[in-house]
């Protein structure tokens, strides 16, 4: 492991820097041991090369703070960018499975504005490299030899000891049981893809769904605040509706009274009535309205005048047929309950028709 700055807090003109020695490193927390030799080496910058010609616009790979981005409850930002890697050996005739100054795996690095800071502020002063079991080769006996770089940070505690995925800084080893780390195998496309999964199901889109659909229906995300906005609209238009609908039906009360006037004599209860049940105060006036008059037949200038007594009574009124006078009795007699024992004109009015059709 190689420092970031030297005794003088200064970076290399030619932004390299090693970003892993040659050795075998044991790795506590996994029980494993790290082979880093030239083979390990030459894989890892073979792969960077493949990631970096598969796209278009290749980032780099990611340089955070103390391995922050691999705790989902942490802040992480980028110190840096990893621009290209090379494998180095100062010594070609050197065992390549010692350690030596300057042989191992080196990085070019462009920083952000924050990692210049620190590293140029002394505040970081080590990398430390990242790399996934699964990027791993299996030589057996716990002894793993790395073959893909995931990513690194930079540290104060570089002894290629810590937390899985093998992130090579120092760490307790209960750290490696620690819920906030959810599944140390992960690679980095494997954690892309259960974000993307994740993003898909909250915008309920299929798995199959294209970067173009994806962003679409990121934009069309109605903010909280125009959510709640449209909310307030909804209830005032429809307290509106309701306002509009309870003055047409007071409305249509009016209307109502106005129309059985000759039948209707306390219209505060009939109004009453009307706008708790239209239907069925519709339905009991619905016969109630006074007949109109039979008109009386002209007088037949032919028949000559007699003078005999006429054997039929006079009453109240000699027009009224006998039906229409008995609808005339049950009224005047439904309007006497209602005054007399202040019932309404319905069960006034079937109470007078019991009473004198009986």
């Amino acid at each position: 492991m190689n420092l970031i700055l030297n005794r003088n807090f200064e970076l290399p003109d030619d932004g390299w820097y090693q970003l892993a020695p040659l050795g075998e490193f044991p790795h506590n927390a996994a029980g494993i041991t790290q082979l880093i030799d030239a083979a390990a080496c030459t894989r890892m910058v073979s792969a960077f090369e493949n990631a970096r010609g598969q796209s278009e616009n290749f980032p780099g790979l990611l340089i955070d703070f103390d391995h922050f981005s691999l705790d989902a409850e942490k802040h992480s930002e980028a110190a840096g960018w990893i621009t290209d890697l090379t494998f180095r050996n100062s010594s070609p005739s050197a065992d390549l499975c010692s350690p030596s100054s300057g042989s191992g795996l080196w990085a070019a690095i462009r920083w952000s504005d924050v990692g210049e800071a620190a590293v140029r502020g002394g505040r970081y002063r080590f990398l430390s490299p990242v790399w996934a079991r699964t990027d791993c080769e299996d030589l057996g006996d716990n002894r793993l030899r790395p073959v893909r770089l995931l990513n690194a940070a930079v540290t104060n505690d570089p002894n290629l000891k810590g937390i899985l995925p093998l992130s090579n800084r120092a760490k307790d080893a209960s750290f490696e049981n620690s819920s906030t780390y959810k599944d140390p195998n992960l690679t980095q496309e494997e954690l892309m893809k259960a974000i993307v999964d994740a993003l898909l199901k909250k915008l309920d889109l299929p798995p199959e769904a294209d970067t173009e659909v994806i962003q679409s229906a990121i934009a069309n995300i109605t903010p909280s605040g125009e959510v709640e906005a449209l909310l307030n609209r909804a209830e005032s238009a429809e307290s509106k509706i309701a306002d509009l609908e309870k003055a047409q039906l007071e409305a249509d009360a009016d209307a109502f009274l106005e129309e059985h006037s000759d039948v209707i004599e306390n219209r505060d209860e009939v109004r009453a009535q009307f706008i708790e049940n239209r239907q069925l105060t519709e339905a009991v006036f619905k016969n109630l309205k006074t007949p109109e008059p039979v008109k009386k037949p002209a007088a037949d200038t032919r028949r000559p005048l007699h003078n005999r007594e006429s054997k039929i009574k006079a009453t109240h009124n000699r027009d009224a047929q006998p039906g229409e006078a008995q609808a005339v009795k049950i009224r005047n007699r439904a309007s006497e309950i209602m005054k007399t024992e202040g019932v309404g004109y319905t069960d006034a009015f079937r109470r007078a028709e019991q009473e004198l059709s009986a």
